[in-house]
């Protein structure tokens, strides 16, 4: 039992010897633990210092809030303001906006009250046209109608295809006989029937030419005949001024059409005027092949098969029986 204590007791002195030595330091460990010792302190030192010495910047956006709060303010404003432009401008549009006119084939020389308002001209218009006519006015061509105020050039956009303004009338207007004198050649000129006058005669014609006179004439072949001077104009190269000129020596006497009968020709046949295409054509027929019939040449216009303007152009060349 003793000897077991005395070992107990050499063993702690033993732990205690060893525990003593471990603290024990030399100069230079001890130097080294110094050393460290206040870097450590250091490092804790610079952890505390550096928020306090540097201040984190704040930023003031007060202002600029307040810019912020002010524009939205403003644009809240400016809103109904830019509704009401817009309301504004709408109104205004409405107003330039071309009337959408109706018209038919009319003569502009004395036509009735009714007619001008039936085809969407404003009163207004209509009565500056039946007061010029009133003092003596009158349209010797269609262009005479720009001369008319208030009548904008898009409302004469829209009738200037539907007036037709008997040629023989101006003849009469222009002529006060049934010839004209040439001054320079000396020579007194018959008016030609344009559906008559062959290239020969059209060659009498001042201006024409052999170039024009053979175009007047198969345009004539291939229409079925002159319904108006007007479709002279449609001669490749023609223009307006040639044409007015054309008219001192060009008359209808003939009037008779070759017309063709809807209920009866061929595809290939009808493709052949000039007013008719490919895809009108398609629909002429194929209406045609639906219906059994054509029962007027109402059906066309009324079934939407031809334009308003189209119809008007085609219709003397057209019958059902």
């Amino acid at each position: 039992m003793f000897f077991f204590v005395y070992i107990r007791a050499l063993d702690i002195h033993t732990l205690k010897n060893q525990i003593k030595s471990f603290f024990n330091f030399n100069k230079s460990q001890e130097r080294g633990a110094f050393v460290l010792i206040v870097l450590i302190i250091l490092a804790f030192g610079v952890n505390i210092l550096i928020p306090i010495i540097s201040k984190e910047e704040t930023y003031d956006f007060s202002s600029t809030l307040a810019e912020i709060e002010a524009w939205k303010v403003s644009a809240v404003e400016i809103a109904p303001k830019k509704s009401f432009n817009k309301k504004f401008e709408s109104k205004k549009r409405k107003k330039k906006e071309a009337i959408k006119l109706t018209p038919i084939v009319f003569n502009p020389n004395k036509l009735a009250r009714k007619k001008w308002l039936e085809m969407g001209l404003p009163k207004s218009i209509v009565n500056i046209i039946l007061n010029y006519e009133a003092k003596g006015g009158s349209f010797k061509k269609r262009e005479d109608l720009q001369k008319i105020y208030g009548l904008t050039p898009e409302m004469y956009t829209q009738l200037k295809d539907f007036v037709l303004i008997p040629e023989i009338e101006i003849s009469k207007e222009i002529l006060p006989s049934k010839s004209v004198l040439v001054p320079e050649e000396s020579k007194t000129i018959a008016l030609l029937d344009i559906n008559r006058a062959d290239s020969v005669e059209l060659l009498q014609v001042p201006g024409i030419g052999p170039f024009y006179a053979g175009q007047i004439v198969e345009y004539r072949k291939r229409l079925g005949g002159y319904n108006s001077v007007e479709q002279l104009n449609e001669l490749y190269k023609m223009d307006s001024s040639r044409l007015h000129a054309f008219l001192l020596y060009l008359v209808f006497k003939d009037t008779t059409l070759n017309q063709i009968n809807i209920n009866t020709v061929d595809f290939k046949t009808i493709l052949k005027h000039p007013y008719i295409d490919y895809e009108t054509a398609k629909k002429l027929l194929n209406h045609r092949n639906k219906l059994g019939r054509y029962a007027g040449l109402y059906q066309l216009q009324k079934d939407s098969i031809l334009s308003p303007s189209l119809f008007q152009k085609l219709v003397p060349y057209l019958k059902t029986d």
